[in-house]
């Protein structure tokens, strides 16, 4: 037994409204009661149908014991599990060593090498789909577009999904994840949404499964053929579609809060995009012509927008966790079973790491000691140590293009003024982030 206090009993308390998740406002007060109190926090998960006690835990050395040092005894299956359920399926995001591990080694080749080198094409097509429809004088809702710009993306490129089975999939997965109408509708009601949804997304992942299957290509082109080739996958296809699940749906949801946030700033913040618009013509992007993914990675600045971004924004705002054995941790023991939430937006709102942590300075990074604030569990955008996102090199491509070729084509002004990034898991923006496009 440990001699040291239960954290669920004996911790600082930080007591969170419904309110405080709906108006952006849970990583400050999570940010100043570590401050204040320090790492291990007594809270509540504070809206939604998994509401209840959890202890939080902020900060960097949070965040590597979580995430590396000690992450056998952080459940992240059993931390999902609470937030996806159970209807979604297990794979990478939502599983535990040693299988977590494996299934990280399956999924690797999708995301690295030619295969990654190879989404281009596809990617930069998806780009000008999404803004094609995009006129001079438009104002729009800028959330909205870049989910579907998000998930298109996945899908149609690491997912290895048809043309067919996309706007199917999008849709479903929306309903699913976009939960309960509480103003006009029941629970029931909503599980009786969600389980049609669930079962049109299971038959058309299964469709899409089967047709490639039947059209493999020589050589692995997306994740659906790198777990085609797998011995222990191939003939399973009910295992195939969890893993296909779990990625349209971590892959979307973080591209959709990253990349609607970046053009949002930009609407606001017009000397910026100036800079980063000139910074593009500085380097021969035209409107014909835009640059490749090796080119934008050599712009200092929009690398620095794209990190600042992460940071004010991250897609989530804390990473869920049961504890899986008795921790001992700054001072108190937290008792298996707990729920524990680790705190990403909050860690990059501590004046320790960001001086200034509210101020957006996309220049933070190009100081001297720029590595110590991008440094890991210190930025935690794509998560860090053994549960560092794989998809960040992905995501970092799909952000710069996205970026840059609306700055190549488009001026943007914010109508009306912030919008708090809101939510306690999964971030989204608190109301519509609506600009004015002009045609560049």
């Amino acid at each position: 037994m440990s001699r040291l206090p239960d954290a669920s009993l004996a911790a600082p308390a930080l007591v969170l409204s419904a309110n405080d998740s709906l108006t952006g406002a849970v990583p400050h007060l999570q940010a100043a009661a570590g401050a204040a109190h320090g790492a291990v926090l007594r809270s509540n998960v504070p809206f939604g149908p998994d509401a209840g006690p959890c202890i939080t835990l902020v900060g960097s050395a949070a965040a590597e014991t979580a995430l590396l040092s000690r992450r056998g005894e952080f459940s992240s299956e059993q931390g999902w599990r609470h937030v996806l359920g159970v209807g979604c399926g297990l794979a990478v995001l939502n599983t535990d060593d040693p299988l977590h591990a494996q299934q990280r080694r399956t999924w690797s080749p999708a995301f690295a090498g030619a295969i990654l080198r190879s989404y281009e094409p596809a990617m930069a097509r998806i780009v000008e789909d999404c803004i094609l429809a995009w006129r001079d004088g438009d104002e729009l809702d800028l959330y909205p577009p870049m989910r579907a710009f998000a998930f298109r993306a996945v899908a149609a490129t690491i997912g290895g999904l048809p043309e067919a089975a996309i706007g199917p999939a999008y849709h479903a997965i929306c309903t699913i994840l976009d939960g309960q109408d509480y103003s006009r509708e029941s629970r029931d009601a909503y599980f009786e949404r969600a389980a049609a949804a669930r079962a049109i997304l299971a038959d058309t992942l299964r469709t899409a499964i089967r047709e490639r299957r039947r059209r493999r290509p020589a050589a692995p082109a997306s994740l659906l053929d790198v777990l085609l080739a797998e011995p222990g996958l191939a003939g399973n296809d009910a295992e195939i579609q969890s893993h296909l699940t779990i990625l349209l749906i971590a892959g979307h949801e973080t591209g959709a809060s990253l990349y609607s946030r970046a053009l949002y700033v930009l609407a606001q913040m017009p000397r910026l995009a100036a800079t980063l618009a000139a910074e593009l013509d500085g380097a021969s992007s035209t409107r014909a012509q835009p640059l490749g993914a090796d080119d934008l990675d050599r712009l200092p600045q929009l690398d620095r927008f794209m990190l600042e971004v992460g940071r004010l924004y991250p897609p989530l705002v804390n990473l869920p966790r049961v504890a899986a054995s008795p921790i001992e941790f700054s001072g108190y023991c937290i008792s298996p079973g707990t729920r524990i939430a680790v705190a990403v937006a909050a860690t990059h709102l501590l004046p320790d790491n960001y001086p200034d942590p509210l101020r957006f300075d996309i220049d933070r990074y190009k100081c001297g000691d720029s590595a110590s604030r991008t440094r890991p569990f210190v930025l935690l955008t794509f998560a860090g140590g053994a549960r560092m996102c794989l998809g960040i090199r992905f995501a970092q491509m799909e952000f710069k293009a996205i970026v840059a070729r609306v700055l190549q084509t488009m001026s943007l002004s914010a109508v009306g003024g912030d919008v708090a990034h809101a939510g306690f898991w999964n971030a989204r923006p608190a109301g519509p982030m609506r600009a004015l496009l002009r045609a560049r």
